[in-house]
């Protein structure tokens, strides 16, 4: 009986906490509107898709020679650290590897959080950030940016309690697209007792990051990911980097031994030896990016927002869940995202190679001319 209790008691609890939607799948869209797969536009998470395919597998299959997968990674943790460190100019001893950015952001949380505590982040940001936070009984607050996207650090620091013990903040932000000013974050950052957390999933994109600061200080810890510009989003792969003292004590004492696969580990180590040809698609996204930016404020009743990262903003004077499901309609998969601060009717889609933007833009205009 007893058990049956607990078991009741983590349906209810599970049932107040929020769900993290993906989207559509290419494969369920496909069989809903009776269509090849291979016909999709996915362009709803913000994957990397300048990297050529053939590439990433002549990287696996580099990797399934070198490793033995039956036995448990040890070396290939060291050899990543030492990789990262090396390409990014942050002391190893400051890095932390994980089963991508998500899976340390949910260990910090559970790290730092008991029942009754508090987290503070800004709204609008990733959805992930609360659901780790409520999952563990703790209270999520938000601080709204200004409504040029901007942070207000007076406002975050005015609402810091005595029960706050960790400050998110995703910059360049998901989904506002835009940098966040580092003189906010690090103001932030020697003002609070507690730790300031910075997801720069998307900073490679972006002109600057925190990454070199976060060794030296003692309460920022700044979360980079394998998923976007590497185009690594399958194997799930990502790192943090935190000052030693306290990277040591959450790799030794918290961290899950074995926490990321073989082969995830070794193949963000041959994506970093080509971090030359990934310059490249850094650029090339840059630029796709721009020109989809000037094409979507050309179109009539659409406004694009400036972006740093691999997906655009954009309002349009409809309904967006209309105009959302119309496009799922012609096999075009984005985001529907709604109310943005004062904006309403807003969606978002990931910069993709040029014929990728140009069938969405067709469609896009195709979809709002027949609404109109």
């Amino acid at each position: 009986m007893g058990g049956k209790k607990i078991i009741e008691d983590i349906i209810v609890r599970g049932s107040n906490l929020s769900i993290y939607d993906v989207g559509e799948t290419s494969e369920g869209l496909a069989l809903k509107i009776r269509r090849k797969a291979s016909e999709i536009l996915k362009l709803n998470s913000n994957e990397n898709l300048f990297i050529p395919l053939e590439f990433i597998r002549s990287i696996l299959r580099q990797v399934i020679d070198e490793v033995d997968p039956r036995i448990y990674p040890r070396d290939e943790f060291r050899e990543l650290r030492e990789s990262i460190g090396e390409k990014i100019g942050v002391p190893v001893k400051s890095i932390i590897i994980g089963a991508g950015s998500d899976q340390l952001i949910d260990l910090v949380t559970r790290i730092f959080l008991r029942e009754g505590d508090e987290a503070i982040s800004i709204e609008p940001t990733f959805q992930i950030y609360e659901r780790c936070v409520k999952i563990q009984n703790a209270n999520y607050r938000t601080v709204p940016l200004r409504d040029d996207f901007s942070l207000d650090p007076e406002a975050i620091l005015s609402s810091i309690t005595s029960r706050t013990k960790v400050i998110f903040i995703c910059s360049p932000n998901n989904p506002t697209a835009n940098q966040l000013d580092h003189r906010d974050i690090l103001k932030i950052a020697e003002s609070f007792d507690g730790l300031v957390a910075v997801d720069e999933a998307y900073a490679d994109f972006a002109s600057s990051s925190l990454i070199n600061v976060a060794a030296s200080l003692e309460n920022l810890i700044v979360f980079r990911t394998f998923s976007k510009v590497f185009g690594l989003a399958g194997l799930r792969i990502g790192y943090a980097v935190v000052n030693a003292r306290l990277s040591r004590i959450i790799e030794e004492r918290f961290q899950m031994p074995y926490s990321a696969s073989i082969t995830a580990l070794r193949a963000a180590v041959k994506m970093l030896e080509n971090m030359e040809y990934l310059g490249e698609i850094i650029n090339a996204v840059k630029t796709e990016r721009e020109r989809l930016i000037r094409e979507l404020n050309g179109i009539k009743g659409v406004r694009a927002f400036p972006s740093e990262t691999n997906f655009v903003l954009f309002q349009v004077d409809k309904s967006s869940s209309a105009v959302y499901r119309d496009l799922l309609g012609r096999g075009v998969i984005i985001r529907n995202i709604g109310r943005v601060l004062k904006f309403e009717n807003c969606l978002r889609v990931t910069v993709a190679p040029r014929d990728y933007m140009d069938r969405f833009l067709q469609e896009l205009k195709e979809v709002l001319s027949h609404d109109a």
